[in-house]
Formats: structure tokens, sequence, C-alpha cells
């Protein structure tokens, strides 16, 4: 899926949370130099929340869901999922190291799932709907945004 330009930084910074997604899921195979034990995945969710989905969750939120509730009812309706989503997520992460070792791969599973299916829901649906429905001169505005967001 080509992603517009003001959406490309975005879109990249996605592929690291898909790979966390599917370490923390309990099928995951080893992945050379990341963590295998749930101890281990768990601290490494903990610090992934702080490093990177919480930069990236205010991201979106203070740029492209502003934009995107701006446009339409439909698109309006899908920021407000997806950040719903980014608290839902944002606690299950900071609730893990409360978890029991007996449920704790139960929680990290649980975590990667939402974490995987929320990303590919704004990849596959809501920013293909924001690159149809928003017109070229706001994505240009969406873009400055984005970059000034990130320097």
């Amino acid at each position: 899926m080509k992603r517009h330009d003001s959406l490309a930084p975005v879109s990249r910074q996605h592929h690291s949370g898909l790979l966390t997604a599917r370490l923390l899921q309990a099928d995951a195979p080893a992945y050379k130099g990341m963590p295998t034990t749930p101890a281990g995945k768990r601290d490494y969710a903990v610090n992934f929340l702080e490093e990177h989905l919480r930069p990236h969750f205010r991201l979106e939120e203070e740029t492209v869901f502003i934009l995107a509730r701006q446009v339409s009812e439909e698109l309006r309706k899908q920021a407000d999922q997806l950040e719903a989503e980014h608290r839902q997520l944002e606690q299950l992460i900071l609730t893990l190291p409360e978890a029991s070792e007996i449920i704790l791969p139960e929680k990290l599973h649980e975590t990667g799932k939402l974490l995987e299916q929320h990303i590919r829901t704004e990849e596959r649906i809501f920013f293909e709907l924001l690159q149809q429905e928003v017109p070229e001169e706001k994505l240009q505005v969406l873009q400055q945004q984005v970059r000034q967001h990130l320097h």
C-alpha cells in the first residue's frame, strides 16, 4: 500500500510495533536479540511503551486524528476508536508487571493480538480512507505537522 508522504513516517513506525506485537503472542518464533521468556517480554513491552508507543500515539493523536475528525463522520468514528485502543493498549501494558507468572503469558498474548489488530486497522482501513477523502492541500499541511512533531 503506497502511503502519501504525510503518512509515510507514521506508517514506518508501525514496523517496530508489528514486530513487538508478534513477539508478545504465544505462538511467536524466537527473534534474534529479542527476549524469549515471559518476564523478558513483559519488560520489553513496558520499555517499548515508554520509548516508542507513547510518542507514536501522541504523534497520531496530535496530527492525523485531528485532521481525520475534520473530514468525515466515518473518519471521526475511526479516529475515536483508534484513540480508545491507544488507551487500552497503554493500560494492558502498564498492568503487565502486576500479572502473576501464571497469567503473564496470556496477558502478553492479549496485548500482542490487540497491538497487531490495531496497527493493521490503521494501515489497511484508516490510512487508506484518509488518503482517499482528504484533499491534497490538507495532506500537505499534515505532512508539515508530522515533520514538526518528529523533530
